[in-house]
């Protein structure tokens, strides 16, 4: 009997060095490779028994689909070590990992969007192909560049026979991938394994998640619900160009949201340390290294603009406080004319209004963060809502006045509030995040 190491060094058919045994599914082996001009690949080897043309048939069928967000084959054939009959598939290597990914923390919502379009088109390609899935889950989703991708070698077909497999039975499976893929998303969104009501997602995952789950909605119309966010871009970029040029104005419009969510994503990382963790590409060092460069950019000023926000609530609180304080009877005889100009001072006041305590019914809350001053806390509740939307993170004062608290999913009963916290302390929130009945 061989191990899967043995085959390390091994030449395949006199064209692909294999290299370091990846990983290994029973009788296959997955191995990185190199041709002679050191181009990398991965390979699969599969022991040979008796169905060697039936696989090589589905993997060739892949193959000619040429389908974007599906790993490519780039070849497919038999070979032999020391007298163990193999097939073998050629496939393009990959940047990433999604399962790697989700181990450290949930995908944003751009980055959900994107894993949402690339799987949802993999799959419409699988099924119009007469094709199904069935491994619908987070280690079979990679980055290749800068495009999402969905493995392809474990693919079979679903063809109605009379012996065999009913049209309903195709069916069924095809609609088996629709509920994998909304477990997929809601892995991606929440790390949460089962869907429950208390779930919030962003527009429009949390029309599709629920939809797929529950078996409510195809592929097709999963694909119109997730393309309706970019109807309005072509509009805006070129009104008076859209009848008269379409040719011209349709590619960059249809090449836009591929790379958007990834950089978009990047920019709303907080630490820098964290950045490598993106599901995005890591081959290409030229574009990584200018896209680093505005994010850094992008910070300076997102933390300069934030210092400014700072400085005039300081100055608005400074004010109010010197305001408010009983004035010495020196000043009490001051010139009645001075008094419209206090009125005037006065009336911006409304301003302030986005960044006041929202006002809330008794109930149980989950809070994450407690503060003094209301802007700081709403500065927090809006840096949370960018990263986990689901949590639906907000502000509210019991009292109206300090201690102001960020809180999670809003008023709920007790069991919805501990089922809550569980769910945001493996999202990332602090340990000593807590529940209380105000």
């Amino acid at each position: 009997m061989h191990l899967w190491t043995d085959f390390e060094g091994k030449v395949v058919n006199g064209d692909y060095t294999l290299g370091k045994l990846l990983r290994s599914e029973g009788r296959n082996g997955f191995f990185s490779a190199a041709d002679s001009k050191g181009q990398q690949a991965v390979m699969r080897l599969t022991e040979a028994h008796f169905d060697e043309e039936e696989q090589l048939g589905r993997w060739q069928k892949v193959a000619t689909l040429k389908q974007e967000h599906l790993i490519g084959i780039e070849r497919t054939g038999k070979t032999a070590f020391d007298g163990v009959s193999l097939t073998y598939a050629l496939m393009e290597s990959d940047d990433a990992n999604l399962e790697d990914v989700l181990k450290e923390r949930p995908l944003t919502a751009a980055e959900g969007l994107q894993v949402a379009r690339a799987v949802t088109e993999a799959l419409r390609a699988l099924h119009g192909s007469g094709m199904v899935h069935e491994h619908i889950e987070p280690a079979n989703v990679y980055a290749v560049g800068e495009v999402v991708k969905l493995r392809s070698d474990c693919v079979r077909e679903c063809v109605a026979d009379q012996e065999f497999l009913t049209a309903e039975g195709c069916a069924e499976k095809r609609r088996k991938d629709v509920h994998d893929l909304g477990k997929l998303l809601l892995r991606c969104m929440t790390l949460e394994s089962e869907w429950h009501p208390l779930v919030r997602l962003p527009e429009p995952l949390y029309r599709v998640v629920p939809g797929a789950i529950e078996g409510t909605l195809t592929l097709d119309q999963i694909d119109t619900m997730l393309g309706r966010e970019e109807a309005p871009k072509p509009v805006a970029a070129a009104p008076t160009e859209a009848t008269a040029k379409p040719p011209v104005t349709t590619p960059p419009v249809a090449a836009a949201p591929v790379q958007t969510p990834v950089a978009a994503a990047a920019v709303a990382e907080e630490k820098p340390q964290e950045q490598a963790r993106n599901f995005r590409p890591r081959n290409d060092l030229s574009s990584r290294r200018n896209a680093e460069a505005k994010q850094d950019q992008s910070k300076r000023l997102l933390m300069i603009a934030g210092c400014a926000v700072v400085f005039l609530l300081a100055i608005i609180a400074v004010w109010r406080m010197v305001s408010s304080k009983p004035k010495p009877e020196a000043e009490a005889a001051a010139p009645v004319a001075a008094a419209p100009v206090v009125a005037q001072r006065a009336a911006p006041q409304p301003m302030a209004a986005p960044v006041a305590p929202k006002v809330v019914a008794h109930g149980w809350h989950v809070v994450a963060f407690t503060y003094n001053h209301a802007g700081q806390a709403q500065a927090k509740a809006d840096s949370l809502a960018a990263k986990h939307a689901g949590l639906s993170p907000q502000v509210f004062s019991p009292s109206g006045h300090a201690p102001y608290y960020v809180a999670l999913g809003g008023v709920m009963s007790e069991p919805e509030a501990k089922a809550l916290l569980q769910r945001a302390r493996r999202s990332g929130m602090p340990r000593d995040t807590f529940m209380r009945n105000f």
